[in-house]
């Protein structure tokens, strides 16, 4: 773990270097059938070699303890600080007499984040590898709507408790939490992917809460905001 904030979070944004490194060499792998034996040899070398270097930094484990890190109060908080406030605004937070608000929370780091709003909001946490139980393991990409989730790893006790089937996803989401996990992905294609799951797991008028980092829009060959905007629209979202 970095000494400072500053070199944990440059630490992290190697880390996603990497991570997205990884994911170009495995699609160039898998794009090109013509490739020789050699070739292939060649790219799955590189691919050990940066999958070594996120290894000795820790790994998936190593990113998110020192994202938990990055979550408290005194650098930034978590995102709820600025999703409930923003609901509020919105004026969806009046359901003392009605359903709670459905919110899936996408990467979540801890299923404390929403406890003080547990009047009105029902939140599920969701992350592909669960550092904490009450977060459960589960990748947003395989959720289909209308499904039930089994008791997961992060789950135990539950399951040795209940052998009851979780139904978190019977129904669909009021709000879809995507705080800083899209540009996570290395694949361009599969970060659009997400964007389109997003709206499938939205109820009608569901809200979207998508946080990415500046220089995604702003330092980027191939996105602006612009363009963010464009494909937004296309998925059937507007901006609040």
């Amino acid at each position: 773990m970095g000494k400072s904030s500053m070199d944990t979070r440059r630490r992290i944004n190697h880390f996603h270097v990497l991570i997205k490194q990884c994911s170009k060499l495995e699609a160039q792998k898998t794009a090109c059938a013509g490739l020789d034996a050699q070739q292939i040899s060649a790219i799955d070398q590189e691919i050990d070699k940066v999958s070594r270097e996120m290894a000795e930094m820790g790994g998936l484990d190593w990113y998110q303890k020192a994202s938990l890190l990055g979550q408290c109060k005194q650098r930034g908080g978590d995102t709820s600080r600025w999703l409930v406030p923003k609901l509020r605004e919105l004026g969806v937070d009046n359901r003392q007499s009605g359903p709670r608000l459905r919110l899936l929370d996408v990467g979540a780091l801890s299923c404390m984040n929403y406890a003080k709003e547990r009047k009105w909001i029902d939140v599920t946490p969701i992350d592909l590898n669960s550092q904490e139980p009450g977060v459960h393991q589960q990748d947003f990409l395989d959720i289909a709507i209308g499904s039930v989730l089994p008791p997961s790893n992060s789950d135990k006790q539950a399951e040795e408790d209940s052998d009851d089937e979780l139904d978190l996803f019977a129904a669909p989401f009021d709000v879809v939490c995507l705080s800083l996990v899209v540009n996570f992905i290395g694949d361009p294609s599969r970060r659009g992917d997400m964007l389109k799951q997003a709206s499938r797991v939205l109820a009608s008028n569901g809200l979207l809460f998508l946080v990415l980092p500046l220089s995604c829009v702003c330092n980027s060959r191939y996105l602006d905001d612009d363009r963010l905007q464009q494909i937004m629209r296309y998925l059937g979202f507007s901006q609040l």
